[in-house]
C-alpha cells in the first residue's frame, strides 16, 4: 500500500501563496515566480470544482496549487518523496519547505502518493486533469530513448497513454510539459547553459508524443513553446519553436479527452 499524507483544511478566501517568513531566501525567490509559472502550466483551464491527477509531482508545490484555486481532489504521485527538480522550476528545498507551505496555507484535498503510475489504481472517469511535468519520459524511460525505433517501444507507451485515458472523463485536460529532443547546443555537442543536466536523447519532441496520443483517445493537440522564470518576469510565457530551439526547448502539450481508448 502507498503511502499518502494529506494536508488540513482551507481557510476561507485564500487564494494567493506566500510561503512562511522563515523559508530559506532561494525558496522565497522562486515562490516570487509561482504565480506566473502556474499560470503558464494551466493558462486559462479553470481548477474550481476540478479531480486532478499530476505524475511525478515532486515536492507537489503544484498540487497546492491546483487546490488553492479550488481543485476538489488532487492527487500527486512521486516514486521518490525526495525528488526535486533540477533547474529553475524548483520551488522549494525538500519536504521541509512543503510542510511549512501546508502549515501557512492548510489547504485541502491535496494527497500525495509516493508509489509509480503503474502502481497507482483509479476508477475510470475520475480526472478532469491529468498534468505532467518534467516526468512524461520518467513513465518508461528506456521506451522513451527507442520510440524512434522500436514498435515495442511504441506499444510501451500506447498502454500508458491509455490507461491514463481510462482514468480521465470525457473533455478532460493532459496537460505535458517536458523538453523536446532537439536543441542547438545539444546538436553541437555542448552542453545548454540553462538546462545543463538535461539528457536531451531521454526526450522527445512534442509533436511525437501528440501523434502517439492521438491513437489513445486524446485529440486537439495544443503546442506552445514556454519560458523560464527571466521571461516569465517580463510577462513573456511563450516563444517562437526558432527561439526556444536556441535556449530551453521547453514545451507545453494540451491534449482532450475525446474517446474511449481503444
Amino acid at each position: 500500500m502507498s503511502a499518502t499524507y494529506q494536508v488540513g483544511a482551507p481557510e476561507a478566501g485564500v487564494r494567493s501563496l506566500h510561503g512562511p517568513r522563515n523559508l530559506d531566501p532561494i525558496t522565497m525567490r522562486r515562490m516570487g515566480d509561482l504565480s506566473r509559472f502556474c499560470r503558464q502550466i494551466f493558462r486559462n483551464i479553470d481548477l474550481r470544482g476540478k479531480t486532478m491527477l499530476e505524475l511525478g509531482c515532486g515536492e507537489g508545490i503544484l498540487c497546492l496549487w491546483a487546490s488553492l484555486q479550488g481543485a476538489q481532489e488532487v492527487v500527486g504521485l512521486e516514486a521518490n518523496e525526495q525528488d526535486v527538480l533540477a533547474d529553475d522550476e524548483a520551488f522549494g528545498s525538500g519536504q521541509q519547505s512543503l510542510l511549512a507551505v501546508n502549515s501557512h496555507l492548510g489547504l485541502a484535498q491535496a494527497k500525495i502518493s509516493s508509489c509509480t503510475f503503474q502502481e497507482y489504481t483509479a476508477p475510470d472517469s475520475k480526472f478532469d486533469i491529468v498534468l505532467s511535468l518534467a516526468s512524461i519520459n520518467q513513465l518508461d524511460e528506456e521506451s522513451c530513448i527507442r520510440l524512434e525505433h522500436s514498435r515495442k517501444a511504441v506499444r510501451a507507451y500506447e498502454t500508458i497513454f491509455r490507461r491514463v485515458a481510462r482514468m480521465m472523463k470525457p473533455g478532460g485536460k493532459l496537460i505535458i510539459v517536458d523538453a523536446g529532443r532537439r536543441n542547438f547546443f545539444e546538436d553541437l555537442g555542448m552542453r545548454n547553459p540553462w538546462l545543463p543536466s538535461v539528457e536531451w536523447f531521454k526526450h522527445q519532441q512534442p509533436e511525437d508524443w501528440a501523434w502517439l496520443l492521438q491513437n489513445c483517445g486524446f485529440a486537439r493537440p495544443e503546442i506552445t513553446w514556454t519560458t523560464g522564470e527571466r521571461l516569465r518576469r517580463w510577462r513573456i510565457s511563450r516563444v517562437p519553436r526558432v527561439l526556444a530551439y536556441f535556449g530551453q526547448s521547453t514545451f507545453r502539450l494540451e491534449m482532450t479527452k475525446a474517446q474511449s481508448p481503444r
